[in-house]
Formats: C-alpha cells, sequence, structure tokens
C-alpha cells in the first residue's frame, strides 16, 4: 500500500499518524541514519510505541519493523500475530497466549503472560520467559539470553549453550550440562551440586543447599549469600565474592578478593584482608578491629 510513496512523505504521514494518537514515547536515540530507510525511525531505534485499537493502525504497524522496539507491556492487547518482524517487543503483563509467529524477534519479553508454548522461539536472541506456565524449553538452546525465573521449568540440560541463564526461583535440581554458561542465576532453587559450573564467569548461588564450592575458584563473580557455604579456601581468585548471611569463619585465604561481602557472617580474623578493594564488615565481629585495613578502599562498617 505504501511500497511507492517517498521515504520523507511516508515518514510524514507516520509521524502526524503517531503523534495524534499521542501513542509516541521517546527513549535513548541513535543518530545513524544509515541503519533504516525511514528517517524518522532511525533518529528514534528505541522508539516506544503504546498499542492503539485503530483499524488504520493495523495497516502501518508493518511499516514499523525491523527497526522499532514496541512497548505494549500491560495492554489489552491479545493478538500479535502480525508483530513478528518488530525488533524488540515487550508483551510482559498481557493476556498474550499464542506466540507462535514471533521467531524472528530480536529482543521478546513474556514475562507474567499466559504463553505456554514456546517451541517456536529458539532463534530469538533474548527472551524472558519469567513468570509464566512455561514447562518445556527444549527448543530454546540457542537463545543468548534467557531469563526463566520462576517458571514450571524442571529439565534445563539443553541449555548449556545460553550464554546468560536465570532459573532462579524454580524447580531446577541438576544444573550438570550449564558449565559453559558464562552468566548463571539458579538462586533459591533445590540445587546442590555444583561441581560442574568452575568455568562459570557469573554465579549466582543465593538462597541454594549447595555446601561444596571447592570446584569453584575460577568463577570471576560468585554470590553464596544466605547459604550453608563454611569452607571457602579454594575461593581465593575468585574477583568478586559475597558472604553475607553464611556460617564462613575463615577468611584467611581471600586476600586476593578485590570485592568481598562478609556482612553478617562469623569472620573474627581480616588481618590478611588489607589488599582487598571493597570490604563489607557490617555485623560483624571483625569490624570493631580493623587497624590492619588501612589500605582497604572502600570499608563498610555500618
Amino acid at each position: 500500500m505504501f511500497n511507492n510513496l517517498p521515504h520523507d512523505i511516508l515518514n510524514y504521514n507516520l509521524y502526524n499518524f503517531l503523534n495524534a494518537k499521542e501513542i509516541i514515547k521517546f527513549k535513548e536515540t541513535s543518530k545513524n541514519f544509515k541503519e533504516t530507510k525511514i528517517p524518522f525511525l532511525s533518529l528514534n531505534k528505541k522508539l516506544s510505541l503504546k498499542y492503539y485499537y485503530d483499524p488504520i493502525f493495523r495497516e502501518k504497524i508493518n511499516l514499523l519493523n525491523l527497526n522499532l522496539a514496541l512497548d505494549l507491556s500491560k495492554s489489552k492487547i491479545s493478538d500479535v500475530s502480525n508483530l513478528g518482524n518488530v525488533h524488540t517487543l515487550n508483551l510482559s503483563y498481557t493476556k498474550v497466549s499464542d506466540v507462535s509467529n514471533l521467531a524472528n524477534v530480536h529482543t521478546l519479553n513474556l514475562s507474567y503472560t499466559k504463553v505456554s508454548d514456546v517451541s517456536n522461539l529458539g532463534n530469538v536472541y533474548t527472551l524472558d520467559l519469567s513468570g509464566t506456565e512455561v514447562v518445556n524449553v527444549s527448543n530454546l538452546g540457542n537463545v543468548h539470553t534467557l531469563n526463566i525465573c520462576d517458571t514450571e521449568v524442571i529439565d534445563v540440560s539443553n541449555l548449556g549453550n545460553v550464554h546468560t541463564l536465570d532459573i532462579s526461583y524454580t524447580k531446577v535440581s541438576d544444573v550438570s550440562n550449564l558449565g559453559n554458561v558464562h552468566t548463571l542465576d539458579i538462586s533459591y532453587t533445590k540445587v546442590s551440586d555444583v561441581s560442574n559450573l568452575g568455568n562459570v564467569h557469573t554465579l549466582d548461588l543465593c538462597g541454594t543447599k549447595v555446601l561444596n564450592v571447592s570446584n569453584l575458584g575460577n568463577v570471576h563473580t560468585l554470590n553464596l549469600s544466605s547459604t550453608k557455604i563454611s569452607d571457602v579456601s579454594n575461593l581465593g581468585n575468585v574477583h568478586t565474592l559475597d558472604l553475607s548471611y553464611t556460617e564462613v569463619s575463615n577468611v584467611s585465604m581471600l586476600g586476593n578478593v578485590y570485592n568481598l561481602n562478609l556482612c553478617n557472617t562469623k569472620v573474627l580474623d581480616v588481618s590478611n584482608l588489607g589488599n582487598v578493594h571493597t570490604l563489607d564488615l557490617c555485623y560483624t565481629k571483625a569490624a570493631s578491629n580493623v587497624s590492619m585495613l588501612g589500605n582497604v578502599y572502600n570499608l563498610k562498617l555500618c
């Protein structure tokens, strides 16, 4: 219908139509005019539109495809069959259930929707399924960033190639195949064995049943808060380490840790921690004797 219109005329018509409906929200702009054939959109790659029930809008929506971010969250939308070419699509807190036509969307937020079948979404780059009733994620192994927090998922054995994975607040107990994940959040799960996760870069084990972390010495950022961990002797090379609310008492081997959180632990002796950059000793008895910590850049004593 509009394919033969000059870009500037098309641009002007779209702008006036959308502006008249007062559904334009501007976000950060990207002034790279080469990214799209529509100048108006090239100025606003992250342009976000609040969905408006209008037949003319439905006709024109297909023009706003690969360079557009649509924020339809908390709207009354239920049919998204025509939005398969949108680059970034936020459908959170909607009644959407059928997403079979959204396989080509780059970034897709389906959190707290009625979606359960995501078998066609294996090529989505960033996918948020948190708070849904999704159970089967076996086809999502190629997704780059995947959030399945607070879902019904139990089996994550096919997700070993995902770059960033959040499985917190699920019933997952076996993470043995996730050793190649870069950033992994398994907080508040039933996981107890993390022996295969030594190559993970950023690992969140907060609130888990993990007891043995002897194989995690090469992890860059490690959260062990609110666990039953007591032995951290092998974690001296971790860059950022959170041991708050644990049973840890001996931290003599952690002098090379850059960021160290010992809040509410049983630590008494911090004499070896003088080279730590950022140190949290809140609610510890060690906070009463910090004379040897003069080189610590950021010391928190509460």
